[in-house]
Order: structure tokens, then C-alpha cells, then sequence
């Protein structure tokens, strides 16, 4: 079974090099803004989100919410479109509990960028009815680049409560809540649509797999990306490995052989793929540089500003830039900060702090280039 095949948005060396037009860019000194900006909503300030997902990268970290929003959205106003991309999600929170959420991709859009929410769609439905937040989202997206990404992960209302850890189900609500969407886009596709299925032995079933691609065609989503869940954050990597070992191996041999014949092997839509554990493998994490700080910077929900969305939380303040701030200039320094050839990423793994898929991908390809 292909599972290489990818949207070209989800190659992301590929991306960067778009972004930078050279690697002669990378540690030359010079202020490069990076590729986009994750913006961690915190919640509502007293809950970060309401699901409970035992695969869920926060569930061993600090959960501070002490984010001063309005901090946060001076600078995205004083950037002026710097940073293309605008990521609305969180390592531990839920986007949509955020009554400022709107506000901030009006912000990003009046500025000439892009934004992406990554979302569980709890909320889609309730925003709408209560604000009209779908019917706003769809008239401020200009580009299928804008993009609202639903953490689905289930077929079917039971497995996505066994999944989510609920006592309620959901699922049937937050589908209701992306044909709305797709259906208040029409036929412009803006903003895209996305479904993120994080395969467990809950939902793992082909029934459960075929019926998650059957409803996104059915409601018009331009993309399915699937996975199995990777060990959390926090662990040393010993156990990573030991997890991997037991767990990720053999269920990608299962899953493979599940999602044959769901995959897409052209420009279908939606667009279904798979990314494997590789993608995550902590073994690969040997290189000595990073260059993901070209990828992107953090605004962690906490208040602070972080190297990387993987470890925006206290419980690793070693990879802390500075306070956010709403001057452009000290904003900058944070920016040069993390475009540190010096900083060696060991310091993350040494504390369990490990590179997601993107991060992992471009620094191989940086280390390659320069082997």
C-alpha cells in the first residue's frame, strides 16, 4: 500500500523551501520571519477543552492559561502580513472555547495572511446558531489556504465517545456542523475543510474507517489525513521506544492493510491519506541543529513565547523566547533568538520534549544537506 501520497501542503520541506526561496537563508544572521505563527487560545481561561482524548500531546503537561489575549492581538496587527500563515490551535486547548477566536482570524485576514484552526468541531454548530461564526469564517476566507482542520477521529457516535472519553455524543453534532460549513462555502471550497483521524483500537475497524471517508465525501470535505497515535510527550525516550516497539509497529501493520482501497492515489477529493509512525520515529532525532524556527514560532497559552508549538507549556521553559509582547522590535529579538545554529536540540529530548512530523522532516532534510 502507497502511503506516501500527500496533499502538497503536508510536504513540508517542501513548503519551507517556498517559504525561505533558499537555504542560503537559514542561520545567515539575518531577521527571517518564519513560515506561520501558532497562536495557543487559551481555552476559556478556566477549562482548556472539554474533551479528554487519552492520545492528546497535553495530557502530561502544565496547562497554564494565562495568555493576555489582547497582547497577542496587538502583534498580530503590528506584523502587517510578516508571517504568512496564522495557526490557531494549542498543544493542550480548544480554539473555539475562545470567545476572542473570530476576532484574531479578522486580524490575521486584514493583515494579508493565512489562517488554519485546529479544532475537535465541538463547537461549529453552537457558533453558528449563537453568533454566526461559520457564515463569518466563510465570508473573511479568501484562499483554500485558509483552513478549518476537525480533529474527527471516529466513524461512528460510539467510537468517537470511547475515543474522546465522553458520556454524550458528539459526533453527530459536529458532522452537522461541517456540512453547514461546507455548505455556507459553496462552491468557491474556501475555507478547506479538513478531517484528522487518529486511528485506535476504538475506530479502527474498516467500517468505522470507510464510513469517516464516506461522510466526508458526503459533506464535502476536501481532505482525510489518518494516523495512529504516538507515544506522549514528556516521556523519556526509552519509553517512547518501548511504546513504539509494542504499539506502533504492529497497529501500522494493521492499519495498512485496513486502509487499502481507501487511499487516494490522485488529486481526488476528498484527498485520503496516511501518515505513518515514522513520521514521529524518536530514533531519527539525532541531528544537532534546528531549523524549524524557519517553520514557525509559538504563542503558547500560557502567556509566553516558545520555540516550537511541541513544547509551548512550562513544563518546558527551557525552550521559552520571552514574555509575548505587543513591540514589534522585541518581538523580533525573539525571532533571532530562535535562529540559534547553536542550539542543540538534545536539550529537548534529554526532558521528553520531542519533534512532531513537520519538525522532524525539514530538520532531516537539514541535516542531509548538510552530512
Amino acid at each position: 500500500m502507497a502511503v506516501e501520497q500527500r496533499p502538497p501542503g503536508y510536504n513540508y520541506t517542501q513548503v519551507l523551501l517556498e517559504h525561505l526561496g533558499s537555504w542560503d537563508k537559514v542561520f545567515n544572521g539575518e531577521l527571517v520571519y518564519p513560515r506561520q505563527l501558532e497562536i495557543h487560545l487559551p481555552g476559556n481561561h478556566r477549562v482548556p477543552c472539554k474533551f479528554s482524548c487519552y492520545y492528546c500531546q497535553g495530557r502530561l503537561v502544565e496547562q497554564s492559561l494565562d495568555m493576555d489575549e489582547e497582547v497577542a492581538y496587538r502583534l498580530v496587527e503590528r506584523l502587517e502580513g510578516r508571517i504568512p500563515f496564522h495557526i490557531y490551535g494549542g498543544a493542550y486547548t480548544e480554539p473555539l472555547l475562545n470567545p476572542h477566536l473570530l476576532d484574531f482570524l479578522k486580524a490575521t485576514k486584514k493583515q494579508g495572511s493565512r489562517f488554519g484552526i485546529h479544532t475537535n468541531g465541538s463547537l461549529l454548530l453552537r457558533l453558528q446558531k449563537s453568533s454566526n461564526f461559520l457564515s463569518e469564517l466563510c465570508a473573511i476566507a479568501t484562499t483554500p489556504e485558509d483552513y478549518v482542520s476537525i480533529s474527527i477521529d471516529a466513524g461512528s457516535p460510539k467510537s468517537h465517545m470511547a475515543t474522546k472519553n465522553l458520556k454524550k455524543n458528539w459526533f453527530d453534532e459536529i458532522i452537522k456542523g461541517v456540512e453547514l460549513l461546507c455548505k455556507l462555502r459553496g462552491s468557491s471550497n474556501i475555507p478547506a475543510v479538513r478531517f484528522s483521524y487518529i486511528i485506535n483500537e476504538s475506530n479502527a475497524s474498516y467500517e468505522e474507517l470507510s464510513s469517516i471517508v464516506r461522510l466526508a465525501r458526503d459533506t464535502g470535505v476536501d481532505s482525510v489525513r489518518f494516523s495512529i497515535p504516538y507515544d506522549l510527550y514528556g516521556k523519556p525516550f526509552q519509553q517512547v521506544r518501548d511504546y513504539k516497539r509494542r504499539v506502533e509497529v504492529p497497529f501500522d501493520a494493521v492499519v495498512r492493510t485496513r486502509l487499502d482501497g481507501l487511499l487516494s492515489t490522485s488529486g481526488a477529493r476528498p484527498f485520503v491519506f496516511y501518515i505513518p509512525p515514522s513520521s514521529q520515529d524518536v530514533d531519527k532525532m539525532v541531528f544537532r541543529q534546528c531549523v524549524y524556527s524557519y517553520y514557525q514560532i509559538t504563542f503558547g497559552a500560557d502567556g509566553w513565547v516558545y520555540r516550537c508549538s511541541s513544547t509551548a507549556s512550562p513544563s518546558f521553559k527551557f525552550n521559552r523566547l520571552g514574555r509575548q509582547t505587543d513591540d514589534l522590535e522585541e518581538f523580533d529579538r525573539m525571532v533571532l533568538k530562535n535562529h540559534n545554529p547553536k542550539f542543540n536540540p538534545n536539550i529537548c529530548f534529554r526532558n521528553g520534549a520531542r519533534c512532531n512530523r513537520m519538525a522532524l522532516e525539514i530538520n532531516l532534510a537539514w541535516a542531509d544537506r548538510n552530512a
